[in-house]
């Protein structure tokens, strides 16, 4: 390499980078609306959206917003390792815990019967692919925004980014579902955002590591 260029390439190095946050902002509302364009060309929201926004099955909405931000506040911690993770670990634990809880109780007062009737319906495979699809432009985003951090541990950074990919793809999801039943949101939304989860663990290090 010639000095002319070792030096351009050292001053362009000391240029200041975009922060996790700053990319945060600029790429996850594009990637948003990425998938809130697809979701009403391809899903659209059930006929029913306005009922269903005034009752319980809301909560299928609100939920995975609210692991969206426990999952991006530890995505945020875990990029940067000046930032205390433990808390929001905890927070994100908890939430996880009343879900399983909350299934339980419900899946004792119904039985496995009641599971396997509420999943033997062709929207646990729509559930499950849907998911994932309206989550990549997401995870694209957000894994963008991750790799400007410094991740000592890019598997968890990874995974955390998918939980929220995955969250704000079940979000948007959640408005064209029709299946309100708990024992049928609860495990297929589960385990359509655990791939996302899944797939950022395993993209983590290749894409993440500092």
């Amino acid at each position: 390499m010639k000095t002319d260029d070792l030096i351009a390439a050292l001053a362009a190095d000391t240029l200041p980078q975009k922060s996790v946050s700053q990319r945060f902002w600029r790429a996850l509302p594009v990637a948003i609306g990425l998938s809130a364009i697809a979701f009403l060309v391809f899903w659209g929201p059930r006929p029913d959206i306005r009922v269903a926004l005034g009752s319980v099955a809301a909560l299928k909405t609100i939920l995975p917003l609210v692991l969206v931000l426990l999952s991006g506040l530890l995505a945020f911690a875990l990029a940067h390792p000046g930032l205390r993770a433990q808390t929001r670990r905890a927070a994100l634990g908890i939430l996880a815990a009343g879900l399983a809880s909350a299934f339980a109780l419900v899946l004792a007062r119904e039985g496995f019967s009641g599971l396997t009737s509420a999943l033997a319906t062709p929207s646990l495979m729509v559930c499950l692919l849907s998911i994932p699809v309206l989550a990549l432009p997401i995870l694209g985003s957000v894994f963008w925004a991750l790799s400007a951090g410094a991740a000592l541990h890019p598997r968890q950074v990874g995974a955390a980014g998918g939980l929220m990919a995955g969250g704000l793809a079940a979000a948007i999801y959640s408005l064209y579902c029709d299946q309100d039943a708990a024992l049928f949101v609860l495990p297929a939304y589960s385990a359509a955002i655990l791939i996302l989860a899944f797939i950022g663990a395993v993209a983590g290090p290749r894409l993440l590591k500092w």
